[in-house]
């Protein structure tokens, strides 16, 4: 073994404290090519639906007794072009990955209560199809100020009041569509 570091050593060329030290910060030249990448077309699940609520929030799930924190990101309800039905759904900023994704149901199912005291945090219950099969969920909402959370309880509640008319057959006046800006 210390022949391979005697050789590894004796291989190892002194260096000149003349010689020039490079520049980290100095560009890099060579004959570099662009690669043409194709266009690839995302399908996220909501093509057929109408955004009618957005604001930005934090959402925990009770889970193994403690409240744990499932992302940060955009709320949304959505109403479905052909079932007229209006669910939540949720995605973490980054990743993009739904964290929420339930349609609003009657009593006492998503039924907005305020977290601890918080005049910015709401807790309900619902069947939640995040991870990709029905499953009861325990969930909690901190919104950025008491304005935004009053805004979202309201638009939530005219969402479930909506959802009942539509199982029951009543009329009941549509939420107005939002257009969505294109992000890049």
């Amino acid at each position: 073994m210390s022949e391979d570091v005697s050789a590894f050593l004796a291989s190892k060329k002194e260096e000149d404290p003349a010689e020039e030290v490079e520049n980290p910060e100095e560009e890099v030249k060579g004959d570099w090519k662009a690669v043409d990448l194709p266009e690839v077309e995302v399908v996220t699940g909501e093509e057929n639906t109408d955004l009618i609520f957005k604001t930005r929030g934090k959402l925990y799930r009770w889970a193994e007794e403690q409240w744990k924190e499932r992302g940060t990101g955009d709320v949304k309800l959505i109403r479905n072009k052909e079932t007229k039905r209006v669910s939540l759904v949720m995605r973490q900023d980054n990743t993009k990955k739904v964290v929420a994704n339930f349609i609003l149901e009657e009593e006492p199912l998503c039924n907005l209560v305020p977290h601890a005291g918080s005049d910015k945090a709401w807790l309900w219950i619902a069947h939640d199809f995040s991870e990709g099969e029905r499953q009861r969920t325990k969930f909690a909402m901190r919104l950025g100020t008491p304005e935004k959370s009053q805004e979202f309880k309201k638009a939530f509640d005219d969402a479930r009041h909506f959802n009942h008319c539509v199982r029951s057959g009543l009329e009941c006046a549509e939420a107005p569509v939002i257009v969505e800006e294109a992000t890049n």
